[in-house]
């Protein structure tokens, strides 16, 4: 435990439009804060991640059976390799469908420097996206 560290909670930038899935209704999004990628997590000991995915169109629905939603982290400042290092599960039961993919993780800091990123598949094709991210890290 780092003491004297102080906590410290990130909103990740919001798209400045919505973002469209790609392929077959994947994406990827990387987590800036202030059109930065990296945090420098030394001085902390876990981080937890808070996800909302929506849908701003009232004629498209999330089907929270099909979509996936993992978070990726790059851990080595001078190498972009991405890496899996959780899968998010929606934080409300899959019937039918829904307005939104709300999740939430609690994770341990790996590296002294992180950048973070989400990666989605199952959405419905060409779908438009609005995506809210934000993170606590936690001493």
């Amino acid at each position: 435990m780092n003491a004297g560290a102080k906590s410290l909670h990130t909103i990740f930038d919001s798209p400045p439009e919505i973002f469209a899935t790609d392929n077959n209704g994947a994406f990827v999004f990387p987590l800036l804060h202030g059109s930065e990628a990296q945090v420098e997590t030394v001085a902390y000991d876990e981080v937890r991640f808070v996800f909302s995915l929506w849908c701003p169109s009232s004629q498209s629905v999330i089907d929270l059976d099909r979509t996936y939603v993992e978070l990726r982290a790059s851990l080595d400042p001078n190498d972009e390799h991405w890496t899996k290092i959780a899968e998010v599960e929606p934080v409300v039961p899959a019937y039918d469908g829904g307005d939104r993919f709300d999740g939430w993780i609690v994770l341990p800091i790996l590296a002294s420097v992180s950048a973070f990123c989400i990666a989605g598949s199952g959405f419905p094709a060409r779908a438009r996206l609005q995506i809210r991210a934000s993170a606590y890290f936690v001493s």
